[in-house]
């Protein structure tokens, strides 16, 4: 939804009879949008800014500290804090989430609001090249909740050989068979899914959006290529799904909404917003984890802990931790004057999900939209335009080698035409440079498909690096994406793929056809200089960063272990995307869960605490 026409649209609506629920909404859609258009992204923590740093107050000692109450913290803090045995703080960055930050079809503002850090890459050579100065940006949410606050709220789980891959690689438990569970445990599911996959009951709602009329034009094309419609979240991920969403009655729901909400109601967990974790405390004879330093209101305090500390702030956040602390590769450390306790690969295995922004394909099919204020009364009443997120219909999965393969390389994301003007927001979104904000002003809103082409398994990879000692400042983000040939290759038979679907009799109906890249025309529309040329400079990250602090069995090639226990350090783990081996096929956040899931249990049974699927373990109620 175009960000000018939004507030047209609440302008011109402002005095219309609405009930009390869409005033509020249509006045609180506003005022937001009104900040989101004049906020500027933060270059460091300025928000920490001027904290006292001579003087360090105690803040007690617990069993386990959580730093993080993102989508894997807040998991972590509500499944530990059922033990009461157990006393748990769980520190977070940012502050609370919000009404604005519930309204799926919004999300893409929150990429550039202030519930994100405001990272952006280190400028690139082999993509991003459209964009202001060669850099994407890199929303990640700094919010109770995280960026399950701020995301696309697509549940996408990945293929059973992503996971039996891990295992593969050394790491014990961690095959499909060993992680199903874990994914099923924290779902409550409202789709018609594959039996055997699905959780009831769980604490984390799934649900689809209304069907349309596209989604029933792009079935009828799946199948004239072969492709089934799938559950790709079921037994077979090659195919056409409908969208699945963490939303509830049409509103998302965060990590933070669906645990952490209820367990912030338990007296053995403390919840701090507002306080930015500094450093590990880590003794440097024993290399025993002793504590966090944190700034919280312009002050610095210690906690102490008896157990572990947890790291779960994100494949970009708890690498600079970690090498803030001495955990990290020796040679980038000596060279900021850091004492090293562990040399290990922290920030050297950075994987995201590349995802091409420039297959726009014309239609003679239009829609009008409905006016704005019937848009928000819809909205409040679950169903409507603001209940589907980034206008995502529905998702497909293949293989572009070979169309039997169960795992997927490429990922589409379809999009139908909204009828609003979006250029606007989407070029501040993206950081668009003068070239490549005219081809989004050239596309019709009432007439364009846009399909996301997405990577799944990047050769590239990239890095996470100190930029100085200072906590404050954001670290380098290099994700190095289609460096490798083979990742440009795989994209363009991915693209090839797309065009053969939008030449079926379902789509040649429409006149379907692509549109033009102007400053692409030069190679010949189609051709294959003239695809990497797009690829270059429309190619994007997904938001998926992960693989930073991955598991496996030693520490020259990983980090932490099969637990997520830091090599060589006591009482420390890592427990977010970053501990990802490899890349997923699917969306992380779900991945995410089932791993903070899967340790909570680890962790509860090292600790002499069983789970009893009987009676339940000795907990607090929710």
């Amino acid at each position: 939804m175009s960000t000018f026409l939004i507030i047209q649209f609440v302008l011109l609506f402002y005095d219309t009879k609405c009930s009390l629920t869409t005033d509020y909404y249509m006045k609180l859609i506003h005022q937001e949008t009104l900040k989101v258009l004049t906020s500027v992204l933060p270059e460091q923590n300025e928000e920490f800014k001027g904290a006292d740093s001579e003087t360090t107050n105690a803040f007690g000692t617990y069993d386990f500290v959580i730093v993080g109450a993102g989508s894997a913290g807040s998991v972590l803090a509500t499944r530990l804090s059922e033990i009461d045995n157990f006393r748990i703080l769980l520190l977070e960055a940012g502050g609370e989430e919000n009404d604005f930050s519930n309204i799926p079809g919004l999300g893409p503002l929150l990429q550039i609001g202030d519930l994100n850090w405001g990272y952006s890459t280190t400028p690139q050579k082999h993509s991003c090249l459209g964009m202001k100065n060669k850099k994407c940006l890199i929303p990640q949410g700094k919010v109770v909740g995280g960026s399950s606050s701020t995301n696309g709220i697509l549940y996408s789980r990945g293929a059973a050989k992503d996971y039996d891959k891990w295992a593969e690689m050394g790491n014990t438990g961690w095959s499909y068979k060993h992680v199903l569970p874990y994914f099923i445990k924290s779902e409550n599911s409202q789709v018609d899914g594959d039996v055997g996959y699905h959780g009831k009951g769980g604490l984390w709602n799934v649900e689809h959006t209304e069907k349309s009329p596209f989604f029933s034009r792009l079935v009828e094309a799946s199948l004239e290529l072969n492709l089934p419609v799938v559950d790709y979240n079921g037994k077979d991920q090659i195919g056409l799904g409908l969208t699945q969403f963490n939303m509830k009655r049409g509103k998302r729901q965060s990590l933070g909404t669906a645990f952490l909400d209820g367990a912030r109601k338990r007296r053995n967990l403390v919840v701090v917003t507002r306080a930015l974790v500094t450093k590990l405390c880590i003794d440097l004879e024993t290399k025993i984890t002793r504590g966090v330093e944190f700034i919280h209101r312009n002050q610095t305090f210690r906690a102490l802990v008896t157990n572990e500390v947890i790291l779960s702030v994100g494949a970009i956040n708890s690498p600079q931790l970690l090498m803030l602390s001495g955990i990290g590769p020796k040679h980038h450390l000596e060279d900021l004057g850091i004492k090293v306790l562990a040399d290990l690969p922290v920030g050297q295995n950075l994987i995201d999900h590349p995802m091409f922004s420039g297959l726009r394909i014309h239609t003679q099919d239009s829609i009008q939209p409905p006016d704005f204020a019937t848009m928000v009364e819809e909205f409040t009443h679950a169903f409507g335009p603001l209940t589907k997120s980034y206008n995502m219909h529905a998702l497909m999965f293949i293989n572009t080698t070979n169309i039997s393969d169960k795992l997927p390389d490429v990922e589409y994301i379809f999009v139908p035409p909204s009828g609003n003007n979006e250029a606007r927001m989407v070029s501040k979104i993206f950081n668009s440079d003068n070239k490549l904000t005219q081809f989004l002003e050239e596309i019709n809103p009432t007439n364009d498909i846009y399909v996301a082409v997405v990577l799944l398994h990047e050769r590239s990879r990239g890095t996470v690096t100190l930029k100085s000692t200072n906590p404050l400042d954001f670290p380098n983000i290099d994700t190095n994406m289609l460096a490798e040939p083979e990742d440009v290759d795989t994209f363009i038979k991915g693209i090839e793929f797309a065009l053969k679907l939008f030449e079926t009799r379902a789509f040649r109906e429409i006149n379907a056809e692509p549109k033009l890249i102007q400053f692409c025309k030069e190679f010949g529309q189609g051709s294959r200089q003239y695809w990497e040329c797009a690829l270059r400079h429309m190619t994007l990250t997904t938001y998926h960063p992960c693989g930073t602090t991955a598991m496996g069995v030693d520490g020259t090639m990983s980090v932490v272990d099969s637990k997520l226990k830091v090599h060589g350090i006591q009482g420390l783990r890592v427990v977010d995307a970053g501990v990802f081996p490899s890349s997923v096929s699917g969306h992380i956040n779900a991945p995410t869960v089932m791993v903070a899931e899967k340790i909570s249990d680890d962790i509860k049974r090292e600790y002499g605490f069983e789970e009893n699927t009987e009676g339940g373990i000795n907990h607090t109620e929710l």
